[in-house]
């Protein structure tokens, strides 16, 4: 009889959990279809394109878990690791191969379909598992008398509308804060855009982002490369990004999961509903990618030392380091926050002889150093320096475009001003970007979860380890980052975990109705800030088209440039480095990288010099961004000589000002187009 109610009970689980997940999809759509119905399609039809990318990896990736050697696992477990794996070496595939030349959609396509197939086989090879799987999970959940409240993930509905409208906006319309996707446009897809054209992956003098270790970039580079699209696939790219984000969310069930029902799901949903995740959303940006790895570092670590009478899983931790090097493969910043975090963390908490930890230690460095290799010597090759440009004082490297005062300029523009520095500023800094954020992109709920996870209850080692993780990532926050508010995203990891942990056992009554309600509010709260951001910034699902055709007022030069300038077109652009958008050929040069034009203009005795060299260079029309040499001049810097009284003197000289375009916002100068006439003694047009 015990047995048949057990039954019953694991019956009307499975049933009510398939029943939230239709009501879930079903909402998320009618959602999207009242908000904004022509979205729904673009919106299915982005996801589909974006899954046609990141789907087949992860199928892979599930056939590397088993070389860990981890044993029999749930099937969550090897969802996790094979994406994590999966979608890691898929990205390094892509750089390796890219560096060889080799993109042509066809192989790729090729890669993609095998990757499908083996994934396929494989993963009908788990589903034998699920049945003792599902048994097991089951008497542990009879056991610990931990059961979910399934209707507390429909939470989640309202903030993955908000994520699919931020990210139905093409690059370069949301959001302010981050200069409306000026990263974006400037390297994230810039630099997969000129790697796709050029046929392969190699050193930009013009762009030192280009630099940076781009396992996401890599991912929007075969989406351009499989769809054969580049300036539309933006929104594709975001959708990518919005992936990897749900993917974040699912890590951290994972996490709780290995405690309770109820751990994985407090956990999930806390950090769903946090408003970094669908801020980010709308941007083709890495920070997804840096979490989702982090995350699943993080599970790793704390499924290797679950068990302390059994000792350390060197399986899992080197699981945790490679997940951990392909954080790092995706923003530098995880060096600090991931990688460095967790090597720490190990030093204070692993147990055994120093033999031991030393071995331990040796194999999770090792991991890390492997999967986040290809990266550091891509850059060595290049540059000279394996995490160029930083620590370029150590280094001392100087490829084409760079040198001792690029450098300078580099540490000046990522430094903090001197009132910045003092303590009370920095500490001020982490009030206003986390508990008082102006747009709450953390909100209370996590904060206070997190807090209740530390109290009421018997502290753990695992609490003790997770705490130490925030603090040493809050102090290297403070004192080794210019304050950057995204840059906190990282504390998220710790933070959900630890508020998945206040379900735990412990003295105080009803845990999970207390931590239902205070979901349900701060999901409101948070909610209602992230609606509010998107009412006062979100144009609702703006094309790409709007930007490249130039049919936005202070735009109207990219019409000039991609439908009545010549295909042969060759453009100088001065000042801007968004250029993404351009349909012609164009040469730019972000902020900190040495500048031709500049350096002519410099050395240049005469207005004739310089009207020599851009002939010489083939340039048929020059674009100056006026408003944008201005804000560089506040910021990182611009040479005072390219003024306007600059380009009089090359008017007199012979360039022709075809078209002055205004800014309906902005007073004064803002962006001119001029012609280089044709000189019959140099060169071909």
């Amino acid at each position: 009889m015990l047995t048949s109610r057990h039954g019953e009970r694991t019956n009307l689980t499975f049933r009510a959990s398939h029943s939230v997940a239709l009501v879930f999809l079903g909402l998320t759509l009618i959602g999207l279809a009242i908000v904004l119905p022509r979205l729904l399609l673009v919106a299915m039809l982005d996801a589909a394109a974006a899954a046609v990318i990141v789907v087949p990896p992860i199928l892979a990736g599930l056939c590397l878990v088993p070389f860990f050697g981890l044993g029999q696992l749930p099937i969550r477990w090897h969802l996790l690791l094979g994406a994590s794996l999966g979608l890691g070496i898929t990205s390094l595939l892509v750089l390796s191969l890219g560096l060889a030349g080799v993109l042509q959609r066809v192989v790729w396509i090729g890669v993609l379909g095998m990757f499908t197939v083996v994934g396929i086989i494989r993963l009908r090879g788990l589903s034998t598992l699920a049945a003792s799987w599902k048994g097991d999970e089951q008497s542990a959940d009879r056991q610990t008398q931990t059961h979910e409240l399934h209707w507390l993930w429909l939470v989640l509905v309202p903030f993955l509308i908000l994520a699919l409208l931020a990210a139905a906006n093409a690059p370069g319309f949301i959001w302010a804060e981050e200069g409306n996707g000026y990263d974006v446009l400037e390297y994230h897809l810039q630099m997969p855009k000129e790697y796709f054209q050029a046929g392969r992956v190699a050193y930009a003098p013009h762009n030192v982002y280009a630099n940076f270790p781009m396992n996401v970039e890599m991912l929007y580079l075969l989406a351009m490369i499989v769809h054969n699209e580049v300036y539309d696939l933006g929104t594709t790219a975001n959708m990518i990004h919005l992936i990897l984000g749900a993917l974040i969310v699912y890590a951290a069930w994972v996490v709780g999961r290995e405690w309770s029902p109820r751990a994985g799901q407090v956990i999930a949903i806390a950090m769903g509903t946090v408003g970094w995740l669908g801020y980010l959303s709308g941007l083709a940006y890495v920070e997804h990618g840096m979490l989702f790895f982090s995350t699943t570092a993080v599970a790793a670590l704390l499924r290797a030392i679950a068990r302390p009478a059994h000792g350390v899983s060197r399986g899992w931790l080197a699981l945790s380091g490679v997940c951990s090097g392909f954080a790092c493969g995706c923003k530098y910043t995880a060096i600090p926050f991931t990688a460095f975090v967790i090597l720490l963390v190990m030093l204070f908490w692993l147990r055994g002889n120093w033999r031991r930890r030393v071995l331990n230690l040796s194999v999770y460095l090792l991991a890390t150093a492997t999967s986040f290799a290809p990266w550091l010597i891509k850059n060595e090759l290049m540059t000279g320096n394996p995490i160029f440009p930083l620590a370029n004082g150590l280094f001392n490297a100087q490829p084409p475009g760079w040198g001792a005062k690029e450098s300078e300029q580099w540490h000046r523009g990522h430094s903090l001003t001197e009132s910045d520095r003092a303590l009370g500023a920095r500490l001020g800094a982490l009030w206003r970007y986390v508990p008082a954020d102006v747009d709450q992109r953390f909100g209370p709920a996590i904060l206070l979860l997190a807090l209740g996870g530390l109290l009421g209850r018997r502290l753990e080692r695992t609490d003790l380890l997770l705490l130490t993780m925030l603090v040493i990532q809050v102090l290297f926050w403070l004192f080794a980052t210019h304050l950057y508010a995204r840059f906190t995203v990282s504390f998220l990891i710790p933070l959900s975990i630890l508020a998945g942990r206040a379900v735990l056992a412990g003295r105080i009554r009803h845990r999970m109705w207390i931590a239902g309600s205070v979901l349900l509010t701060g999901g409101a709260w948070n909610f209602a800030f992230a609606a509010k951001l998107h009412d006062r910034e979100a144009p609702g699902g703006a094309p790409a088209s709007l930007i490249y055709d130039g049919t936005i007022p202070g735009l109207e030069y990219f019409a000039v440039i991609n439908h009545e300038l010549p295909a042969n077109a060759k453009v100088l652009v001065v000042g801007d480095a968004k250029a993404f958008y351009f349909q012609r050929k164009v040469d730019y040069c972000v902020a900190f990288n040495r500048s031709s034009f500049v350096e002519i203009v410099e050395g240049a005795s005469n207005a004739n010099d310089i009207m020599r060299w851009l002939r010489e260079r083939g340039y048929t029309h020059v674009i100056v961004h006026w408003n944008e040499i201005a804000r560089l001049t506040r910021t990182y810097g611009f040479s005072p000589l390219v003024t306007p009284q600059l380009f009089d003197r090359l008017a007199a000289a012979g360039l022709r000002r075809l078209r002055e375009f205004r800014h309906p916002d902005v007073s004064g100068r803002w962006v001119e187009l001029y012609e280089v006439p044709f000189d019959k003694g140099v060169g071909v047009r």
